[in-house]
This record gives structure tokens, sequence and C-alpha cells, in this order.
């Protein structure tokens, strides 16, 4: 069993990708390019997050709640992964350990602050690390209206100080033409 009281996931089924980057990098826009071309044939899921942020704010697909609404299902176990940054609690939901006992290979965009905890929780982990340069980042930040230049200015700051290392982690370029951020985020999915 896991902390949460879930069952451990199987170590010899599916693969997890945990999508990370910096806010602007375009992560999600990557993880929707994929959703379009891969899925139940491939053996693929897209498990939605949760966010503590009111529904339609930002063009990201998730599943909103209030802050007691979180906090109360992830007292119950109901994420795998929940973690807390700018302000927000964002959770990935435990029906990943499902899919994964499945033989599914889920892609899940999450904070770089919770690759350890699935590292040592998930056995199959890979991680895709989307990065864009800080021009690019801050133009699309201005462009979604979601922040205040003070944010934006933070999460620019936090882009350039935390890296991803370890095993299994794969770098894609989204600074450029999204057809070939989203050729090169396809190809790792398949081949990793």
């Amino acid at each position: 069993m896991t902390a949460a009281g879930r069952p451990s996931p199987d170590p010899t089924g599916g693969r997890l990708f945990l999508v990370v980057g910096p806010s602007g990098a375009g992560k999600d826009t990557l993880i929707g390019e994929a959703r379009r071309h891969l899925g139940e044939p491939e053996g693929f899921a897209f498990p939605r997050r949760v966010i503590t942020r009111p529904p339609h704010a930002g063009s990201e697909d998730f599943t909103s709640a209030t802050v007691e609404d979180f906090e109360a299902r992830d007292r119950r176990g109901a994420f795998a992964l929940s973690w807390r940054s700018h302000g927000l609690r964002y959770g990935i939901p435990a029906a990943i350990d499902g899919f994964l006992a499945e033989g599914r290979r889920v892609v899940v965009n999450v904070s770089r602050t919770v690759i350890d905890t699935a590292r040592a929780r998930y056995a199959d982990t890979r991680v895709i690390q989307v990065k864009a340069p800080a021009s690019v980042v801050l133009t699309r930040l201005q462009e979604r209206r979601r922040e205040t230049s003070d944010d934006i200015a933070r999460r620019l700051e936090r882009a350039v100080t935390l890296e991803v290392t370890g095993p299994h982690v794969y770098t894609i370029d989204n600074g450029g033409p999204l057809d070939q951020a989203a050729a090169a985020f396809l190809a790792a999915l398949r081949r990793a």
C-alpha cells in the first residue's frame, strides 16, 4: 500500500511520463497534440489535473476545485501526486494507478518538485522537460493574461533556477514551430 492507502502500482505495468517545465513553455499545448494523435488505441492515458483555480481560467483542460474540496480529497487519498505552486494546489488523480496497472502509458503535467516522489513511487517513470527561450515564455505568459507582471517575473526567475537531472530525462525545445516540437514530443512518448 502507498502512504495514502492506495494499492501500490504494479511495477511491471505501464509507464509514467512526467511533463515538466516552466509556465509558458507550452507543456499543455504539447500534451494536447499528443492526446489528438495518441490515446487508448496506442495504450496512452491523459488524466486531467485538479487545480484550485476557477473554471475556464486559462487554456488547460483541468478540473476545478475549491481549496477546501481539494484538501478533503487529498486527505482521502484521491491524488497520486499533489503539490502547491504559485498560490494554487494541484493534484494528479489516483486513477493513474489503475491505468499503470493495466499497462498503459500515462502522461501528466506536473511540477518539477514532485519528480523524486514520483520516481520513488512508480518504478517506470520518464521525465519530459519542455523548454523555450525566456523571450518566448515571457510572450506566452503575457498573452494568456492570467498573472500580474510581478507573478510573471517570479515565474521567469524560477524557470532558470530549476534543472531536471537523473535517469530517463528527455528535453524538448518548444521555442520554434509547434509541429517540430510536437513531433519530438510524440517521438519521445513512443520510444521511451
